[in-house]
């Protein structure tokens, strides 16, 4: 078996960056998904309503904090960006805990699961 990619996604509903390794925990790819977008509600904003997030990539630092375009997601210029996007109130929240996953930590799909579903690979992971 050969890995083709693998991707980390540090801030939920954000684009995620392509890695040439990881380290794979109990919640999967350590630093997936530990930082997510809120509105002024405390309910997670996802692209599938906010597709603008995508505009912006999710990285590590290499203190292992996240980063959203090189900045630190709990900077004031990153907050700015989440407001103008989802509105007012809206802001980055960071959790560790399991449930910050939709379904499960890690997604592995084979070429055959990829070509079945006909589009971009990066479209499988969960939004939601």
């Amino acid at each position: 078996m050969q890995v083709a990619e693998i991707w980390r996604y540090p801030v939920k509903t954000i684009a995620g960056e392509k890695l040439q390794r990881a380290r794979i925990g109990p919640f999967g790819i350590e630093g997936d998904r530990v930082v997510h977008v809120e509105d002024g509600h405390e309910r997670v904003i996802t692209s599938r309503f906010r597709p603008r997030l995508l505009g912006h990539k999710g990285t590590l630092g290499p203190d292992g904090e996240s980063l959203v375009d090189g900045q630190p997601w709990n900077s004031p210029e990153v907050a700015a960006e989440v407001v103008g996007i989802v509105g007012s109130g809206a802001n980055l929240v960071r959790y560790d805990g399991i449930e910050r996953f939709d379904m499960l930590p890690l997604l592995v799909a084979t070429d055959g699961a990829i070509a079945a579903f006909g589009h971009d690979l990066r479209l499988l992971r969960q939004t939601s």
